[in-house]
């Protein structure tokens, strides 16, 4: 979903229910707008509001735990290339070759994170590189014990860097369920159009409703952004990787 998009038609939909409502009250009989009338349909309000909130609630945890997933799976992808350039440092000459590809790997995953990705990408060019470091981590034939046991520590951090990657492919689509997102909006618009109909008709009155449906429509505008990680403008910092890289050059050069 564009987040841009959606919140526009959430504000068209919540502002215009609004002045709906204020053109509605000029047309119904004064019956229908007596207290007792305002009193129940400000009880009945009081109900689609409070679950309003309560999905309103549910949408920005929803949002906000993809977001911070997708972070500390950024975070934890540059640690692992951390971790798995000082072990190939520490085997020795032999593992400079994988080094180089781990290198090139970073690199490309800082370009990949860098743009927005589609719901169907999954990031196979990386995806290939990184396999291929596995496998000349697996190729490599350590001399002793103190080779071996560096060996079997580069191939746990490679295993978790895939773990890492598979994390942030999870993340890169949206979390916020269209249905949750559709009936949020459609609720907003009851509870706006019953502000409208009983509230005074002058300017002040307007200028108000049209503020609270801009914030309510930020508010939708940021829990899409922060539910699509990947795609968004606003997506998690990379960089830890581009501190990862800059270690590695260090020691490769």
């Amino acid at each position: 979903m564009d987040a841009i998009l959606v919140s526009l038609v959430a504000f068209c939909s919540i502002f215009g229910s609004a002045l709906a409502g204020v053109q509605l009250a000029r047309r119904l009989p004064e019956p229908h707008l007596s207290t007792e009338t305002r009193t129940a349909v400000s009880v009945s309000m009081a109900v689609v509001g409070t679950m309003a909130a309560l999905v309103l609630g549910l949408m920005i945890n929803t949002s906000s735990t993809s977001f911070n997933s997708r972070s500390e799976a950024v975070e934890s992808l540059a640690v692992g290339v951390l971790k798995l350039n000082r072990a190939l440092i520490r085997y020795g000459p032999d593992a400079s070759s994988i080094r180089e590809t781990l290198q090139k790997y970073t690199k490309a995953k800082i370009d990949e994170l860098s743009h927005s990705t589609q719901r169907s990408d999954v990031g196979l060019p990386t995806l290939q590189v990184l396999e291929t470091i596995n496998d000349q981590i697996l190729a490599l034939e350590p001399s002793d014990d103190r080779q071996r046991n560096i060996q079997g520590r580069a191939r746990e951090l490679a295993y978790s860097m895939a773990d890492a990657r598979w994390i942030l492919v999870s993340k890169s689509v949206s979390a916020v369920p269209f249905a949750f997102l559709t009936l949020l909006i459609l609720w907003l618009s009851f509870l706006f159009a019953s502000f409208g109909l009983f509230a005074p008709r002058n300017a002040t009155v307007i200028v108000a409703l049209f503020l609270c449906a801009f914030a309510i429509s930020g508010g939708i505008f940021m829990i899409l952004e922060l539910g699509s990680p990947a795609r968004g403008l606003i997506r998690p910092s990379v960089a830890p990787m581009y501190t990862a890289l800059s270690e590695i050059t260090k020691t490769t050069d």
